[in-house]
């Protein structure tokens, strides 16, 4: 191969990556407008602006090169009654009654053999350390945990040194979600579902 042919591969490699994203970013935002008009009024968690949750690097480390793109990442959503919104970021406060709807894409893992989308209600939230002040802080623990946090899928049972938290989650082919109605029918309604019988 030559290096013009070379050069075309990166940037079609580099388009369609770019594509991916952007198609992940129009699906959060249809689950987002969907929720929104649900019964419960959902709101879309602000971490640290509006914008996903994953685990990147920009490490030379074998280990960390593995994370210079995003494979994996989250969004959560919770009643609007139970989160206030200050300086454009969520604070969710963590009690007995907090329940939260969360969504992972799964572009890439060594676990799955298509992309995947991961629903599901956390539920039982307790916080073990003092810099955890709301539930937006836990977001970038999933993170660093995800392959635990998720090893007895569908059920979550989990708890470190950090926190602890239940949960109820399903899973979609990602492939498999190519309308409005086909989201509703395979993953908003299973998701408010499960919301309900928590």
């Amino acid at each position: 191969m030559n290096k013009t042919e070379i050069s075309k591969q990166i940037k079609n490699a580099f388009d369609f990556i770019q594509k991916l994203y952007n198609e992940s970013s129009y699906l959060i935002k249809e689950i987002e407008g969907q929720l929104a008009e649900s019964e419960y009024r959902f709101q879309f968690l602000k971490t640290s602006g509006y914008a996903i949750s994953g685990r990147s690097s920009n490490g030379l480390e074998p280990n960390n090169v593995n994370f210079w793109f995003l494979r994996k990442f989250g969004v959560a959503f919770v009643e609007e009654t139970n989160t206030e919104l200050k300086k454009g970021q969520n604070h969710t406060e963590i009690n007995e009654h907090l329940k939260v709807l969360y969504f992972r894409i799964i572009l890439d893992d060594k676990n799955e053999s298509a992309p995947q989308l991961i629903f599901g209600v956390f539920y039982k939230i307790e916080k073990h350390k003092d810099w955890i002040k709301k539930f937006e802080n836990l977001m970038g623990q999933f993170e660093y945990v995800d392959n635990k946090l998720f090893a007895k899928f569908p059920d979550i049972d989990y708890e470190d040194g950090n926190f602890k938290i239940k949960g109820k989650f399903k899973k979609v082919n990602l492939l498999d979600i190519n309308s409005s109605d086909e989201l509703i029918e395979k993953v908003i309604n299973p998701a408010i579902e499960i919301y309900e019988g928590i």
